[in-house]
């Protein structure tokens, strides 16, 4: 399963033509439609292959590819969209300055594991919001809150385990501000988020638009333009200084400490 949030770059400014042309004939004949967002599955696909990994292998497809596989091939294919996008004539890059830049909020699933990504390719712009939440029982609340009709629901942790890990570009409450959104954690610009079994992992895509700086102040004006959100919506997932490779055990010891256990 794919999804992808926001739009490639250039991609009719010269980058969708580089891609169709560089995605193999097994993935080209696939793609019914002509969004960015189904020839970057065609791309993942083609991706994944040439790292020796058949998509159609009906083994793999029963055990799983293995979420560092996964993780590889999509980090391959965002490398590849930026290597299109370099390779646009400077005038038309210079002419299409907003348009250049991707907003690449892949999601992949192969039954196993799970791997998203909350990427921009800008060094001063914020990607589209992406956050997760991990528990044992996501369950609906009561009370006169929330609106007429409306039911609202929080994640709830009986143990150390996380049955259940919810990804959303927004937190999935009524109120924000509210108890509930100390549930969300925030994914960091440019990183990538791994769920598999009941581990949740968080990883910094180091290319030339990675900061190490956790101060950096990025601006959401590119992404709003694009109709996307960038709001960090969670205070304290804010608060948290949570460094870009954390287990979900740490990241529920840093949120126990702000009340949200």
């Amino acid at each position: 399963m794919w999804m992808h949030n926001g739009g490639i770059g250039g991609w009719n400014a010269g980058v969708k033509r580089r891609l169709v042309l560089d995605v193999g004939e097994r993935w080209f004949g696939g793609v019914q439609g002509s969004t960015d967002s189904e020839w970057a599955f065609a791309l993942f696909l083609d991706s994944l292959e040439k790292m020796g990994y058949d998509p159609d292998d009906e083994v793999l497809q029963e055990k799983g590819f293995g979420h560092s596989v996964l993780r590889k091939a999509i980090l391959k294919t965002i490398e590849r969209v930026n290597g299109y996008i370099r390779a646009l004539p400077e005038d038309v890059r210079r002419g299409n300055e907003g348009d250049t830049r991707s907003l690449l909020n892949f999601a992949v699933a192969d039954g196993h594991s799970v791997v998203c990504t909350r990427y921009v390719s800008s060094k001063t712009d914020e990607a589209a919001s992406l956050f997760f939440s991990s528990g044992t029982s996501w369950r609906e609340q009561g009370g006169s809150a929330t609106p007429a009709g409306a039911k609202d629901y929080r994640m709830e942790r009986r143990d150390k385990g996380a049955d259940i890990v919810l990804v959303a570009s927004e937190p999935l409450t009524f109120e924000r501000g509210s108890a509930n959104t100390e549930n969300w954690v925030t994914v960091p610009t440019n990183s990538t988020l791994t769920i598999h079994n009941q581990t949740v992992l968080i990883h910094p895509i180091v290319d030339e638009f990675y900061s190490p700086s956790p101060s950096l102040k990025r601006s959401a004006k590119f992404a709003a333009t694009k109709g996307q959100s960038t709001t960090n919506a969670v205070k304290a997932a804010g608060q948290m200084g949570l460094s870009r490779e954390n287990s979900v055990e740490g990241l529920r010891a840093e949120m126990g400490r702000l009340g949200g256990v």
